[in-house]
């Protein structure tokens, strides 16, 4: 067994991504060689080898992020779960290769769950905004800045950071892609609040206060 799954040192995230529902669940060929115990070049080795066979589940997808040792670029591949598995059938059995095997499909079934439900909550998510937005603009017709504030302060009580913070921090174009689907069910709870308030004549300020101090009761 490998220490990293000896020590539980590892979560599903550590083991399978995901980006945008279009690109779906997938591992890289970093994960693969650091939970097989080979290296990357020999996984990137395989991936070229192999690259016609592995092309039958999907187009192989790649990224330049880092520089190799020679100063070059070093394609980080990534695989969908069908890739992943055959890449695998190309390695010898070791412990550390089965033991991968296994973790590796509970991680990907776990993160098309979760992909899965932050969809749902994406959708279910859009009707709400479109609706504070014309409250927004409603109560201040003059401020066209207003319904990104209001966005921002709803943001806040469910992560503690603006969309500015969190596009940076997760590196994203949208500030919801960075947000779990729990976030996101949050974030809808938090804006039906905000439109209430505002419904009812809150001013900014006052809602601002308000939701800080029910941050706990919209999170629950």
């Amino acid at each position: 067994m490998s220490d990293n799954y000896k020590e539980g040192n590892y979560t599903m995230e550590d083991l399978v991504m995901y980006g945008t529902p279009a690109e779906g669940v997938y591992t890289t060929s970093e994960i693969v060689a650091k939970y097989t115990g080979v290296s990357v070049e020999h996984v990137r080795h395989l991936t070229n080898k192999y690259h016609d066979e592995l092309e039958r589940f999907g187009v192989l997808v790649f990224e330049n992020p880092k520089l190799g040792e020679t100063g070059r670029p070093q394609k980080l591949w990534h695989y969908n779960e069908q890739q992943a598995t055959l890449l695998i059938t190309f390695m010898r059995n070791t412990p550390a290769v089965i033991e991968f095997k296994s973790n590796l499909v509970e991680a990907f079934y776990s993160q098309r769950e979760e992909l899965a439900h932050k969809t749902i909550a994406l959708a279910n998510i859009k009707p709400v905004n479109k609706s504070l937005s014309e409250v927004v603009h409603d109560s201040w017709p003059d401020n066209p800045h207003m319904y990104a504030t209001i966005h921002n302060l709803a943001l806040k009580v469910v992560t503690g950071k603006n969309a500015k913070q969190l596009k940076i921090m997760f590196d994203v174009t949208d500030a919801k892609e960075a947000l779990n689907s729990s976030q996101l069910e949050h974030l809808e709870r938090a804006k039906e609040l905000m439109k209430q308030l505002i419904l009812n004549g809150y001013s900014y300020q006052e809602i601002k206060a308000t939701v800080l101090k029910e941050r706990g009761a919209v999170n629950a």
